[in-house]
């Protein structure tokens, strides 16, 4: 059964779905930042993700801390950095 959750990560609110057990052998999430803007994860503000199932399975506030690490993770990146940089500064071309 799909579960559901609106979260804010860095002033961006991200919708974050989880499906445990997806076709019965994998787990998959989906994140997507509610106005499209890109994520440290996408640049299209959209992201499928499918991985291992554990046991039990997971409950949401761990799929929660695990995409917020991975996000985290990805922002302390010299690539998204630059991105924030570029779209805070205004450009003539």
């Amino acid at each position: 059964m799909m579960q559901e959750r609106i979260i804010t990560w860095e002033g961006r609110e991200i919708r974050l779905s989880y499906t445990p057990r997806w076709c019965e052998q994998i787990d998959h999430i989906e994140v997507q930042s509610i106005d499209r803007t890109p994520l440290p994860i996408t640049e299209t503000g959209y992201k499928s993700h499918f991985f291992a199932p554990v046991e039990p399975a997971r409950k949401m506030h761990e799929i929660e801390s695990m995409v917020i690490g991975w996000l985290d993770s990805e922002a302390a990146k010299p690539e998204w950095q630059d991105y924030i940089l570029r779209s805070q500064q205004l450009s003539l071309f």
